[in-house]
């Protein structure tokens, strides 16, 4: 069996994580959150990504998160569950529970702690991965973003893992920047979802069949995203925006403009060892962006 690739996958919202003043998830306010990116025409959500700093939540807090939204009315299958685990064990755990929650999809990082680990161990822990959690049916999207895990899923990797599990593996998100690395896996594999998790090169992965992106943007403009999947022109403020998103630490720069937008404060908050923006950093960011998108269209 392999990966029939009938339907693009979409813009998935790679969920931030909203907590209360007690440090806890704020379950109503994500839940609220969720409900308005799919409405605005986010295919999915990712939960406990990079963006919505799963590592730094527990799989307690993800699996009460995720039966809120089910318990709201939002598909399951509309849930991408993150898997961001160096622990092989643990790893095959969540997986399982994703898959009993009613997931469809997993986006699994490469186990990150050991540095300078060789390829070949990095793909034996992939398919010791693979194999146990094959009977669950999930389809799998690699997750690429070595300038945080400095763990790399390089493209001979994926050719590997699709050679060998092609019933599992049905995309990667490449969150690299590199266009070149995102343009091998274009053309490389045009039978899988090639994600883009850097906007700034969405409209040039689209244009070469890439399937969409599990992006940190969709949070607050999905628009800008969607548009360019409908074969609109990109708009050309999205670099900038990104851009100006990157002059801080990006997760919190993302809080800031969901907060921003909504008119809601405690979406700044950021759990140790992130840090919320400071007042002059959100300002800051706050104009630029109001700068920005002053008018319609620039």
């Amino acid at each position: 069996m392999t990966f029939d690739k009938t339907r693009p996958f979409g813009i998935s919202a790679a969920l931030t994580t909203p907590f209360n003043a007690a440090g806890n998830v704020d379950i109503a306010l994500l839940v609220s959150h969720v409900q308005d990116a799919l409405a605005k025409g986010c295919t999915s959500v990712t939960l406990g990504g990079t963006t919505g700093e799963g590592p730094s939540l527990s799989q307690e807090e993800k699996v009460a998160a995720h039966n809120a939204m089910t318990a709201a009315g939002v598909p399951a299958d509309k849930i991408v569950f993150a898997i961001i685990e160096s622990s092989l064990p643990n790893a095959v755990a969540f997986a399982r529970q994703a898959a009993e929650l009613g997931s469809a999809h997993i986006l699994l990082a490469p186990p990150y702690y050991f540095k300078g680990v060789a390829d070949s161990g990095q793909l034996a822990w992939f398919r010791a991965f693979l194999t146990e959690i094959a009977p669950t049916g999930l389809k799998v999207i690699l997750y690429h973003i070595p300038q945080v895990t400095a763990a790399a899923v390089t493209p001979d990797m994926v050719a590997e893992l699709k050679k060998d599990f092609p019933a599992l593996i049905t995309g990667v998100k490449d969150s690299a920047g590199n266009w070149d690395n995102t343009e091998e896996l274009l053309k490389r594999f045009p039978d899988l979802d090639i994600l883009i998790g850097d906007e700034r090169l969405l409209a040039n992965g689209v244009a070469l069949g890439a399937a969409g992106s599990i992006s940190g943007v969709a949070n607050f403009r999905p628009d800008l995203l969607t548009a360019i999947l409908a074969g609109k022109p990109a708009d050309p403020r999205l670099p900038e925006l990104v851009e100006a998103l990157l002059q801080y630490p990006v997760t919190p720069a993302v809080k800031a403009l969901v907060g921003h937008l909504g008119s809601q404060q405690s979406w700044l908050a950021a759990r140790a060892p992130l840090a919320r923006l400071s007042p002059a950093q959100y300002q800051a960011l706050a104009k630029r962006y109001d700068e920005l998108f002053a008018s319609p269209t620039r």
